[in-house]
């Protein structure tokens, strides 16, 4: 085996330089967690200060779906966007999984019946039709 002086210094910077990133991202996570806490602790506080405001007037069913649903999106956006624990697959927005095979090899994900397709994939389909029929 080749043995180096220099050897156990690399291996010591590598593995300090592995934890600072490391520490830099969860420092990062904690920092976006903490804003998204603030966010829904603050539109409660507004409910509540609705509420608390016109005690005999209710607020409107609408104004407080789409409170709730705000609430809702600043939870679940930090959520699905995150990496499994094994790194090699993610989920999407919809929630399915995606591996890195799939993104490899260009697989589009499926779309499903209530999902709208984009402009251009609409068009590459349609172009895709125009072929087929020739």
């Amino acid at each position: 085996m080749i043995t180096s002086y220099y050897f156990p210094h690399v291996l010591y910077s590598l593995a300090l330089t592995s934890v600072s990133i490391n520490l830099v991202g969860h420092r990062k996570q904690v920092e976006e967690d903490r804003a998204r806490i603030s966010a829904q602790l603050s539109i409660l506080e507004s409910i509540k200060a609705q509420l608390e405001q016109d005690a005999d007037k209710p607020i409107p069913t609408e104004e407080l779906q789409r409170l709730r649903k705000l609430a809702l999106a600043s939870r679940t956006r930090s959520g699905p966007a995150q990496s499994s624990s094994s790194g090699s697959t993610a989920q999407g927005k919809d929630g399915a999984e995606v591996g890195w095979g799939s993104v490899f090899q260009g697989k589009k994900p499926e779309v499903g019946e209530g999902e709208k397709i984009s402009h251009w994939d609409q068009k590459d389909l349609d172009a895709l039709r125009k072929d087929m029929e020739k």
